[in-house]
């Protein structure tokens, strides 16, 4: 038993003009339903036809939109604003329609690297994945590791020289050994259409390049390393370093700030940054005001030096180790949260990375108003009523928390009061849609609720029903299946793993492969024929595939529904923040009184709990400076 989602494919669509057309008003109904999958306007659109097609499946989608959808509704990470992930209200290639040239030519390529697979199981995977290379390629991929042929192949290689890179062994991908140095450098293939071999140079050929350039430039770093070490040991030109007495060469060293300009190798820096970092000596190691290590070397008559590295120093010996990059991207990030919580300014921040905006509002004096909430008179009284109860017990916390912690860095209760108004002043004010400017991030993050912006935005909306609809949306995507033929899409309910398309195409829920006539018409015979008790295992006499049951279909939907919560978790800033102040109660307790202004609500804060009590009792009003200068007069 089989339940249809979607309507017929034709195979009339190949005409340049009617793309166009097609693409055109697709990328329309994007627009106007961002949270419907594109397969949905795909198939509605070749439904209908005539010159007011976009108009009739507008109104259609309004009316029926739940008979049309049917379920296909895009998950929420897909809503987010990334430079990772797809904006939702713009047509990507991969949901675009296709070229019947562009069609030609990935059956071919995929024909010709997964050769054992059938044609028509290749067929059916590209009918579900719009006839996309990049997408299709790992389900594939998926599926052909599952043939007992590869079992075979990887077996035979653990002997084998032969590497197991995919990509190196991709047969649009061809080896030429450089003329200057001899090593092997990876070229492309033509494949016979432009988009593919655009694709094939993206996804394949400019990573492989880029890995092959890699390990060349560590091959190169490694000879550069030895022959140093060779010519200033012949030189008799190598430094000792005042830490771990070690010997090293020029290169490899730097010198403290303080007079005794104790020399350090690049080691011994290393450590102390990643022991600083990761350890339990972040205060101790660093010298706070001026954002640099401490000198680690033993200082006569006392217990450390008081000098520091330069941070010159500190990046190259951090950078020159292995994963140096990302440590140093995590120190400068420490760095750069710790100064932003000792400047106490009011910080916008965004969730997924360390950027954050100061927030100050200039207004002209006498403009601000502040007022009892009135839209409900009863909900305000009675937050209104806890808020004085509260007060008094916040006031002895804060002010034993004074006496506890280093005095200054706990705020009174009316520098609380006032912060609470001003956040309540910036939230009225300001733009609800916030953009992170750093370069890597751009996340979009609303400033109301804190969540990633998405279109529709609603803030109300619970993460723990948007994780369930993103989980969902990702399993029922894993066990969809497509009909090569026509393009139906069908979810099995039920019954036998051999499917029946209403156009008479027949095809194993399994492997995808065809069973009809056209293709071999192996019909039953396809499915492992042995007696087994119902439910026992796999069939220890052949490789077919199981007639009732589909051995690897829950460990997939297992698996697509983990990587839509960690993608869904990541992109909503619910991972664990990079440590950004340390350990210790001072620092710590100043971290929980701005928590409340940068908007983490992962953490009970004095100021994120007056921040919700004024939210709930005060609205705020900006008089313009012409109506005031009416009253005044």
């Amino acid at each position: 038993m089989t339940t249809p989602v979607a309507n017929k494919y034709p195979d009339d669509a190949n005409c340049e003009l009617q793309l166009i057309e097609l693409n055109a008003a697709l990328e329309t109904l994007i627009q106007i339903f961002p949270n419907v999958l594109p397969e949905v306007f795909r198939e509605i659109l070749l439904r209908f036809d005539g010159e007011s097609r976009l108009e009739v499946v507008v109104d259609q989608l309004v009316k029926y939109e739940h008979l049309w959808v049917q379920g296909r509704w895009r998950p929420q990470i897909e809503f987010i604003g990334t430079r990772d992930t797809v904006d939702a209200t713009k047509l990507s290639k991969k949901d675009s329609f296709r070229c019947n040239s562009y069609k030609v030519a990935v059956k071919a390529a995929l024909l010709q690297e997964f050769k054992s697979l059938s044609k028509s199981a290749i067929k059916a995977v590209l009918a579900e994945q719009n006839h996309s290379y990049t997408s299709a390629r790992p389900i594939l991929q998926g599926i052909a590791s599952r043939n007992w042929r590869h079992s075979i192949n990887k077996f035979f290689s653990r002997w084998s020289r032969r590497t197991d890179d995919e990509a190196e062994k991709h047969p649009f991908i061809r080896w030429t050994t450089s003329s200057t140095n001899g090593t092997r450098i990876p070229t492309l293939r033509k494949s016979g259409d432009d988009e593919l071999d655009h694709e094939l140079d993206q996804f394949i050929l400019t990573p492989l390049y880029a890995r092959c350039k890699a390990q060349q430039e560590a091959r190169d770093w490694d000879v550069a390393l030895r022959t140093n070490q060779d010519e200033a040991r012949n030189a008799d030109a190598f430094f000792e370093c005042e830490c771990c007495f070690s010997e090293t060469t020029f290169e490899h060293i730097t010198t403290c700030s303080s007079s005794s300009t104790h020399i350090l190798c690049f080691r011994c820096v290393l450590r102390a940054a990643s022991e600083a970092l990761y350890g339990q000596s972040w205060r101790r190691s660093l010298h706070h005001d001026q954002g640099l290590l401490r000198c680690i070397a033993p200082a006569a008559g006392s217990d450390s030096c008081e000098g520091c590295i330069p941070q010159d120093a500190t990046q190259r010996a951090i950078i020159q180790s292995n994963g140096g990059s990302q440590i140093w991207l995590r120190f400068q990030a420490r760095l750069a949260e710790e100064a932003l919580a000792r400047a106490r300014v009011p910080l916008l921040r965004c969730p997924s990375c360390s950027y954050a905006e100061v927030t100050d509002l200039y207004l002209l004096p006498g403009t601000l108003r502040h007022h009892l909430r009135t839209d409900h008179p009863f909900r305000t009284l009675s937050f209104l009523a806890l808020t004085l109860g509260i007060f008094p017990l916040l006031s002895v916390y804060l002010l034993l928390s004074s006496f506890v912690f280093e005095f200054g860095t706990t705020p009174t209760p009316a520098a609380v009061i006032r912060q609470s108004l001003s956040h309540l002043t910036q939230s009225s004010q300001f733009p609800t849609r916030f953009q992170c400017r750093a370069p890597a991030c751009s996340t979009l993050t609303c400033t109301t609720c804190f969540k990633p912006w998405r279109d529709p935005h609603t803030c109300c909306d619970s993460a723990a029903v948007e994780l369930r609809t993103t989980v969902e949306a990702a399993r029922t995507e894993a066990l969809k299946r497509t009909c090569p033929k026509c393009g139906l899409s069908f979810i099995k309910d039920s019954g036998c793993n051999k499917l029946t398309c209403v156009c008479g195409y027949t095809m194993c829920y399994v492997c995808r492969q065809g069973l009809g006539p056209e293709e071999g018409g192996e019909g039953y015979s396809h499915f492992c024929q042995h007696f087994r008790y119902a439910g026992v295992g796999r069939c220890g006499e052949c490789e077919k595939c199981d007639l009732y049951k589909d051995e690897n279909g829950d460990e997939v939907v297992k698996a697509a529904g983990l990587e839509a919560e960690r993608r869904w978790r990541k992109k909503q800033a619910f991972e664990k923040r990079p440590q950004g102040i340390a350990e210790e109660g001072g620092e710590e307790e100043e971290d929980n009184a701005n928590a409340g202004i940068t908007g983490e609500g992962e953490k009970w804060s004095v100021q994120g709990l007056v921040d919700w009590l004024v939210r709930n009792i005060l609205t705020t009003s900006v008089r313009s400076e012409g109506s005031q200068l009416g009253e005044s007069s």
